[in-house]
């Protein structure tokens, strides 16, 4: 007899802070007992170098006892199970909330969608796991699927082992460059990254080294100060836009110690693809902070909650007419979130969250056309303009 029932038991992996937890503040001078902190703070959050060789994987499967056999497997070999779900809307919700490295998807998940269906939804999220489809069936049963489904491969049940697991999710990891003049605060985010499993390239000190590093060094993203030599002021923005037209393939991830919704809306002005703007407390935040660096290295947006916030409350007229919901979609909107992201978010459908956008679009008049990357710009520019 088949069982829709789940038995999520998350672990604090990569979890964010809870509401309100303090976050360790690395956007000022680091000293090397900060550093520590630093790095305290995320053994604490379950990020440690463990990171890098220790799989941590989220089972999806509507036979509750083939989780349970699959769990005692997995952990027994050393990966680190962060859940066990038994349905689609299940596993996207847990993979939003534990984040994992990788999820065992069965195929046929009762009455909802099946598993290619929900590994096209995971492939949506800001920070996207690999996938692997397994079935009691064999792979002839689904060749066509499987070869255009966003998966790194496919395992029958009988043959699932943690040996054919691990050669099938092994991944480059993603390659950053740093721009930081402050050595101590570079240092700190190189041994972050590295927690985190990023590859750190290279570090320099303004945004002239940093184009000459790129042009040696190809790498995936860069972090790059706002504020840097030779006049401190907006030379991260700068260097942004020269990254844009020699290294258009490049994601820039600038951080400041200062909300600026101009700044943020300059970056994104020529519609770049791989921009974000963080406020550098956010790099306390582990898990948020990852996600966000893997979502502009892959192409995507990530916009400082605290910027989106100062201008969602001084746009209040226009915002009436949203309900409630309306608003917390707009607000992940604006962050950068895809609609599949937003819908792991609130644990709602992906086709409820297109709902909320097309009518959200429609109240504050913004093209319905507008493409994803695109669209952070737009919402932000809208919310700018009606701000008091």
């Amino acid at each position: 007899m088949r069982s829709t029932s789940a038995s999520i038991r998350t672990v604090t992996r990569r979890d964010a802070p809870a509401s309100g937890a303090a976050l360790v503040d690395i956007g000022a001078i680091l000293t090397p007992d900060a550093v520590e902190e630093a790095c305290f703070h995320g053994s604490r959050l379950g990020v440690s170098p463990l990171t890098v060789t220790t799989v941590t994987v989220l089972i999806v499967d509507d036979h509750a006892q083939f989780r349970e056999y699959l769990r005692s497997v997995l952990e027994t070999d050393g990966f680190e199970v962060v859940a066990d779900v038994g349905d689609g809307a299940q596993a996207l919700a847990a993979a939003a909330a534990t984040h994992p490295d990788l999820v065992l998807l069965d195929v046929h998940l009762g009455d909802g969608p099946d598993g290619f269906e929900v590994a096209r939804q995971l492939a949506e999220l800001p920070s996207p796991p690999s996938v692997i489809v397994t079935s009691s069936r064999g792979r002839n049963a689904y060749s066509d699927r499987i070869d255009s489904a966003p998966v790194v491969g496919f395992v029958p049940k009988d043959e699932l082992s943690p040996a054919t697991i691990r050669g099938m999710v092994a991944r480059p990891p993603v390659s950053v460059a740093i721009a930081e003049d402050s050595l101590l605060f570079r240092e700190g985010i190189v041994r972050v990254l590295g927690d985190l499993g990023f590859v750190v390239a290279g570090q320099v000190a303004d945004g002239a080294e940093l184009l000459t590093l790129l042009d040696e060094t190809p790498v995936d993203v860069v972090i790059v100060d706002i504020r840097m030599p030779p006049t401190f002021t907006t030379e991260g923005l700068a260097t942004a836009a020269k990254i844009a037209e020699r290294f258009p393939t490049v994601g820039v991830m600038v951080l400041s110690q200062y909300l600026e919704p101009d700044y943020v809306l300059q970056l994104l002005d020529d519609h770049a693809r791989g921009r974000g703007y963080l406020l550098k407390d956010r790099v306390g935040d582990l898990p948020s902070f990852a996600d966000a660096l893997r979502r502009v290295a892959t192409g995507g947006q990530a916009v400082d909650p605290g910027v989106v916030a100062q201008l969602m409350d001084g746009a209040t007229d226009p915002l009436r007419s949203l309900t409630d919901r309306e608003n917390d979609v707009l607000r992940l909107m604006a962050q950068g979130l895809s609609n599949d992201g937003i819908a792991a978010e609130l644990v709602v459908s992906h086709r409820t969250v297109e709902a909320h956008v097309g009518r959200i679009f429609d109240k504050l008049g913004i093209d319905r056309g507008t493409a994803l990357n695109p669209r952070v710009g737009a919402v932000l520019q809208f919310l700018d303009q009606h701000d008091r």
